[in-house]
């Protein structure tokens, strides 16, 4: 079946298959950075010149923008890497994830909820932690 990149760029997004899918103006249109990332997580890689950045999509995230980075590689031997990566996965497992019971009666916010939890979960987690806050300010 053949398919124009938009249509391909919504069926990605709609995390459905683009197996056996021939899209037919690939090599001639340009699409944003952050549709090329939805294409190649289901298999499709678009040629460099046919993705466009604009900053407007990029989101500011505290944990990769307020690091500094060096591009000196890091000198470290195998052993040292093996330890860097256990303690890595040590303080991983002493994040707690707290589950939280949500009754939702409509099927439809129900279906889009099962298909978009993960996000659920990273907005919620956000809002209670600014929620939070917010009642020390007020206790203060």
């Amino acid at each position: 079946m053949k398919v124009k990149v938009k249509q391909a760029i919504a069926m990605a997004r709609n995390n459905e298959s683009l197996e056996g899918l021939v899209i037919e103006d690939l090599q001639d249109t340009q699409v944003r950075a952050v549709d090329a990332l939805a294409l190649a997580e289901h298999g499709v890689l678009l040629p460099e010149q046919n993705i466009y950045y604009n900053d407007e999509d990029i989101a500011y995230d505290p944990d990769f923008d307020e690091v500094e980075w060096s591009k000196e590689p890091l000198k470290m031997s195998w052993e040292e890497k093996i330890q860097l990566a256990a303690q890595i996965e040590k303080n991983a497992a002493n994040d707690e994830e707290i589950s939280v019971v949500v009754k939702i009666t409509d099927r439809e916010v129900r279906q889009w909820m099962n298909k978009h939890g993960d996000k659920m979960g990273q907005i919620l987690g956000n809002f209670i932690v600014d929620i939070y806050k917010a009642s020390q300010i007020i206790k203060g």
